[in-house]
């Protein structure tokens, strides 16, 4: 039986494969190369518990999880273009599933700050983290 947390982690990383070709993993390593359709990696994360007074209830949190972009292929306009498109996708996915099909009350986020990080010998890589928050709640702290 998966966690409540797990259930969400699974459907967000479900959700993205099925909208785009890039490459889908959860809190892998970067490898020494990414993928010419891309490369995002959805973080565990942090979930943060809040506790009705005596504990004698459900537990409610705001979970902050990281999707990372990746992107390396191309020269720099063709890379700016996919990165740009491959966040466009992710913001989709997300709006048009709010509550990632009832597992949470919501779901908040912003913009990645990109950054091109040069490698020897190699073309640069694109990058950027969507931080997403969800709410929801369990009725134990581990469930």
């Amino acid at each position: 039986m998966q966690s409540h947390a797990e259930k969400i982690l699974d459907k967000l990383k479900t959700l993205i494969a099925a909208a785009t070709s890039a490459k889908i993993e959860r809190n892998s390593v970067i490898s020494e190369r990414i993928p010419p359709t891309g490369l995002v990696i959805i973080r565990d994360g942090n979930p943060d518990a809040e506790y009705v007074l005596g504990g004698f209830s459900n537990v409610y949190y705001s979970h902050n999880i990281e999707i990372e972009i990746y992107i390396q292929e191309g020269e720099t306009a063709q890379r700016d273009r996919k990165y740009d498109e491959l966040m466009q996708v992710i913001g989709e996915v997300l709006e048009a599933h709010p509550t990632l099909d009832g597992l949470v009350a919501g779901l908040t986020y912003g913009r990645p700050e990109p950054t091109t990080q040069p490698l020897d010998g190699g073309p640069p890589i694109k990058f950027g983290v969507i931080l997403l928050l969800a709410e929801y709640e369990t009725a134990t702290p581990l469930t």
